[in-house]
């Protein structure tokens, strides 16, 4: 994997070209399991990233690295979460775990008051469900409608299925309740989704790569630094607004340090949606900037949630 920069998102129309390949890594992996699933089309895969109802990993150079989608039944009383699968050379290394906490934050934030499933013969999702509140229930609990379940026509275990009249099988039927969880979740606007972080910067004279040439100070180091924060843009598919904005809010106004050029200190204010997580947009500021950096703790205003935890000490780049 070599330390590649990988984004969770939501799926959209641009990623039809990855569907074919997830469905036949869905295939092979259930296969190399010894497991049963319910075929996917590519036509189906296709239409819920149409409909914005998928969550898609891919690499900083365009490589799909894992995907799930949901479906909504019976008028939103349940959500279905399906379809997590990760590319063999990606796993091990917190991509599922990334995918399924976004698609059932997904579900959870447009469809409040459903309960959402997850039907599963792997202990690895098993875990995951438990983690997020998920609880083991009777297929009588989830979904009965008949267009969900034509779906498992496809497994190779539909016959077990049918002869104990769809009262279970051998996968595990999974369901998070919202009610019995006594959580309530209300529909919010974009704009009050929105986090905040802070960083405190700190620019360095940079050393000449050419012999005996004067090398930058830290003041144009610095200007370097600003004009990139001030001029970049987060990728973002379609007329989607833009998930990540920053702006230079503080700099250093020391005139003696100023003089002394020995470091510049200045400040930036990042406002981020669901579309990054603040591993990922950090990830990309250090690889294009030359200033260390820390995350200001009163400038983090949520729990980061990740695999590894993140240290808040200076963060130096890749150069």
């Amino acid at each position: 994997m070599d330390n590649q920069m990988i984004f969770v998102r939501i799926a959209t129309t641009a990623d039809f070209k990855y569907a074919d390949e997830i469905v036949k890594e869905t295939a092979t992996s259930a296969i190399s399991r010894g497991s049963g699933i319910a075929k996917r089309t590519v036509e189906s895969l296709r239409l819920r990233m149409e409909e914005g109802k998928a969550v898609i990993a891919v690499t900083g150079a365009g490589n799909w690295v894992g995907f799930s989608y949901f479906e909504v039944w019976e008028n939103g009383t349940f959500v279905s979460n399906s379809g997590l699968i990760v590319a063999p050379q990606f796993r091990n290394a917190g991509v599922a775990k990334a995918i399924k906490e976004r698609i059932f934050k997904m579900s959870r934030r447009m469809y409040p008051e459903a309960k959402i499933f997850s039907i599963t013969s792997g202990s690895t999702i098993m875990k995951m469900n438990s983690r997020l509140g998920f609880e083991p229930v009777s297929f009588a609990e989830v979904t009965q409608d008949e267009y969900f379940w034509e779906g498992c026509k496809s497994c190779v275990n539909y016959n077990i299925l049918e002869s104990k009249r769809r009262c279970n099988c051998l996968c595990t039927a999974m369901l998070f309740d919202p009610q019995l969880k006594n959580i309530q979740m209300q529909t919010v606007k974009t704009e009050e989704e929105k986090q905040v972080m802070v960083l405190d910067c700190v620019a360095y004279p940079r050393a000449s790569l050419v012999p005996f040439a004067e090398g930058t100070n830290a003041i144009c180091a610095a200007l370097m630094d600003i004009k990139w924060f001030t001029d970049f843009v987060f990728p973002i598919e379609g007329q989607l607004p833009n998930p990540v904005e920053m702006k230079v809010t503080g700099v250093n106004t020391n005139v003696q340090q100023l003089n002394s050029a020995s470091q510049f200190n200045f400040t930036v204010e990042i406002v981020y949606d669901h579309n990054y997580t603040v591993k990922e947009i950090l990830n990309v500021i250090k690889n294009h900037t030359w200033c260390k950096f820390k995350v200001r703790d009163e400038g983090l205003k949520f729990i980061v949630v990740d695999d590894v935890p993140y240290d808040r000490s200076v963060v130096s780049n890749n150069y």
